[in-house]
């Protein structure tokens, strides 16, 4: 369901994440490997006809890593710093990449040391009255691993000016939140000059 409160804790994982956390599994990746999500429904959502489930609001999608500060990362609650590491933006002037589709697929970086992390992904149904910008945030339990076998990648920690903390990264004033009408009246129109919220994407 749409989470409208970038200043809660909530918005680093969604609602019920730190209570659902513990219970889940670690999932083992490389770096340098492409993972994804794919497009859920909320329990209150569950008797309704609508097949295939798709991402329908327009919108851009990002994903976020954040390197656990406890020795698990079930008992990491994301208190930490973030790195963005996807953007999925515009295609052209009036169609978002995300539209229609039925999950959002990224690759975490070849770089990133090896460690413990939550994995953020959201999908932002970006609006023009301020404070009516839909999110939709998910996160997973990641164990990154170098990869064996594809030569030697030196493993590099993100610059502060890559990282931020949930809440804080984001303003409801923000231009990629609070969007002008022509981004979000349909036909969608110039959305190549949109600039997405948060820190700048690391990709090193």
């Amino acid at each position: 369901m749409p989470f409208y409160d970038i200043y809660s804790d909530d918005v680093r994982c969604g609602r019920g994440a730190v209570k659902s956390g513990a219970g889940i599994k670690t999932a083992e990746v490389f770096a340098g490997d492409e993972v994804g999500f794919v497009v859920g429904r909320s329990a209150m959502e569950t008797c309704q006809p609508l097949e295939p489930h798709v991402i329908y609001h327009n919108g851009p999608g990002q994903a976020y890593l954040s390197r656990s500060t406890t020795v698990h990362v079930r008992d990491y609650e994301g208190e930490g710093d973030w790195f963005k590491i996807s953007y999925l933006g515009a295609t052209n002037d009036t169609w978002w990449l995300t539209r229609g589709q039925t999950g959002m697929n990224f690759t975490i970086p070849a770089t990133t040391p090896p460690g413990q992390y939550l994995l953020r992904v959201e999908h932002l149904y970006v609006r023009y009255p301020l404070g009516t910008t839909q999110f939709y945030i998910a996160c997973a339990q990641v164990d990154v691993f170098r990869p064996p076998g594809r030569g030697v990648t030196v493993a590099k920690t993100p610059d502060p000016e890559y990282m931020a903390r949930f809440p804080g990264a984001y303003q409801l004033s923000d231009e990629g939140i609070n969007v002008p009408e022509y981004m979000y009246d349909w036909p969608n129109s110039r959305l190549m000059e949109y600039k997405p919220p948060g820190p700048p994407m690391w990709t090193r």
